[in-house]
């Protein structure tokens, strides 16, 4: 097979995934009932420690990702009815019962595996749980449904413009050791793209924003994306993975997918709030 036509298959794939997520996606960010809101997002965030928890925690621990998703649940809950205060204690919460668990279930003589196994879970919270529940944040604010759609339709652009741009001007690797398929021209193309993007959406956006000020933060949610895709690109490389799982058609996991993503929520919330802060 050519390398047109691999590129060409890869292609078709990530608009059919794309093509997938979207209906769930656009009901999260433009459905004003709490409750669909927190059963969509909640699922996408479930099937996130899914994979998570199958690649770091080990498959045969069903107890401990059934606590995951609780401890999940909890934050997503608290950021939804109770704002930052509630996102925060439900993570407390998350992290101090696995812990618990943890220490009660394995035996005393496997003491690093509990330090190691704490670790992990408590990354995962997070990494997964405290990033995601942004969701809830955002769409609490001035705009917000318009500011959420505005984070994920930019780092979506920002990344298929990486991809096109990377995958036929390459050039030297942006990080070889971590992630050896991406470019420095990828993130150029990136970056491009989420500026272009952040233009267009001046008009979108609250008045009280500049076009200036959207475009600079659309460059950073493309530099600070591009960050989160290698983080997790350093994750899988560390447990010798590919992809997180093979859930979305032979393109990755879920996690896979909303990796730059989770990176950029918390960095709209916090803009949008110091901006509008009287």
């Amino acid at each position: 097979m050519s390398v047109v036509e691999r590129l060409t298959k890869g292609e078709l794939s990530r608009w059919l995934v794309a093509l997938i997520l979207i209906p769930p996606i656009l009901l999260a960010v433009f459905m004003d009932n709490n409750l669909v809101i927190l059963g969509v997002v909640g699922l996408l965030g479930a099937i996130c420690w899914w994979e998570f928890a199958a690649n770091l925690l080990g498959r045969e621990r069903v107890g401990l990702l059934s606590l995951a998703i609780i401890g999940w649940l909890a934050t997503a809950f608290g950021a939804l009815f109770y704002g930052s205060v509630g996102q925060s204690f439900g993570l407390v919460l998350a992290v101090g019962l696995g812990a618990i668990y943890l220490m009660r279930v394995l035996p005393e003589s496997e003491d690093r595996a509990v330090v190691n196994l704490i670790s992990r879970y408590a990354l995962g919270h997070i990494y997964l749980s405290f990033l995601l529940s942004f969701v809830f944040l955002i769409k609490q604010e001035y705009f917000g449904n318009r500011w959420l759609f505005f984070v994920i339709l930019l780092t979506a652009l920002s990344d298929t413009g990486a991809f096109y741009v990377g995958s036929r001007l390459k050039g030297p690797k942006l990080y070889p050791k971590v992630s050896p398929n991406k470019t420095i021209s990828g993130l150029i193309g990136g970056c491009l793209t989420a500026v272009a993007t952040g233009a267009l959406s001046f008009s979108y956006l609250p008045p009280e924003f500049s076009r200036v000020s959207i475009v600079v933060l659309s460059l950073g949610l493309a530099v600070w994306g591009a960050m989160g895709d290698l983080f997790e690109s350093a994750l899988k490389r560390a447990m010798g993975l590919k992809d997180t799982s093979t859930l979305l058609l032979g393109h990755g996991g879920l996690w896979d997918r909303l990796d730059s993503i989770l990176f950029n929520l918390p960095i709209v919330y916090f803009y949008v709030s110091v901006y509008m802060a009287p």
